[in-house]
């Protein structure tokens, strides 16, 4: 039996005429005579009795519209969902990550998703501002965090994000490096501050060097970076971006303690967007080390949101797994 034939029937059934039901389907009266006497000899039945107010279905006719209803009822639901995947894979998807991150670690993936889905425009805010997600201000955002985020929230953790301090090769040359946090005594401190310096890990590195002498609050990474390229002291910077910058160099292996996870995250809402599924698919498939778990999906959580948001933190990726110390940065 066609399911077309049926759908023929069932459009006959419903306006009660041939030729309206052509005109519906886009066929000729004699294609929908001809598909019906096909119907009929196909389940044996009788199905519908012409009359001079058009055909009407027999008792048998009306008892196969009945069974075939549901049928027509999934159909439509496959074509709906079929039409919204086609044009949900259109449209505009915003991504926000910090700038420093997009030239070699955001900007690779957007490329390769724009090469498969071609009709998605994406727009990439990489500026230091915090956008609301509830708000509709990004649809998908590389984020920082200590802990997962609550329950308003979708998050898919990437990889940890390793810090530690550094300091310029002519501060090195001019005051030394020292080799452990509690060398930092002898030091110039820049501090960060803002909202990353809220981080409990930052809190702790605060607390151990409360006898070292903090020159200065470095009011976000792409600050403190500068800051420490001037040779005003040494801070703690993300290792992606203290490792990038030829000028500076680790002072010592990176702390557990300042480790944070780096998430992926869209709302719940946005979660079901099969463009925002494309994406954070491909993210991870890119981004996440390979020993990962295959999901990293995060349960829903009850209270406020534990999350940091650090807008000014280089979030999108953290050092590759098995990142060595350069040579030139390790100590003994």
């Amino acid at each position: 039996m066609d399911w077309n034939d049926l759908k023929l029937f069932l459009t006959v059934a419903r306006l009660g005429s041939i030729r309206a039901a052509a005109l519906e389907l886009g066929v000729n009266q004699s294609t929908v005579n001809r598909r019906l006497a096909v119907l009929e000899h196909a389940v044996k039945l009788r199905l519908f009795d012409a009359t001079t107010r058009g055909h009407v279905l027999t008792a048998q006719g009306l008892a196969l519209a009945e069974a075939a209803a549901p049928m027509q009822a999934q159909a439509e639901a496959v074509a709906q969902a079929a039409q919204l995947l086609t044009r949900r894979m259109t449209g505009t998807l915003k991504i926000t990550a910090p700038q420093t991150l997009f030239k070699e670690y955001v900007a690779p993936v957007i490329a390769e998703f724009h090469l498969s889905h071609p009709d998605v425009h994406l727009n990439y805010d990489g500026s230091e501002r915090l956008l609301d997600l509830i708000a509709g201000e990004a649809d998908i955002a590389f984020r920082a965090a200590d802990v997962p985020p609550d329950a308003r929230f979708r998050a898919d953790k990437v990889q940890d994000h390793l810090w530690t301090v550094y300091c310029s090769t002519a501060y090195a040359a001019r005051r030394g490096v020292p080799g452990s946090v509690a060398d930092l005594a002898g030091h110039d401190v820049v501090a960060l501050g803002g909202r990353i310096g809220q981080r409990p890990g930052n809190k702790w590195f605060m607390q151990q060097i409360a006898a070292a002498r903090v020159t200065g609050i470095a009011e976000g990474v792409p600050n403190m970076q500068q800051v420490l390229l001037a040779g005003l002291g040494v801070g703690t910077l993300p290792c992606i971006t203290g490792d990038a910058e030829p000028g500076l160099q680790q002072c010592f292996a990176p702390l557990p303690e300042l480790t944070t996870a780096l998430w992926l995250v869209t709302t719940a809402e946005q979660g079901r967007d099969p463009r925002v599924q494309a994406f954070v698919a491909l993210v991870l498939r890119r981004m996440r080390p390979p020993a990962s778990e295959l999901s990293f999906l995060t349960p829903p959580m009850t209270g406020a949101s534990a999350m940091t948001d650090h807008p000014d933190t280089p979030t999108s990726i953290p050092t590759r797994p098995g990142t060595r110390i350069p040579a030139r940065n390790r100590r003994s």
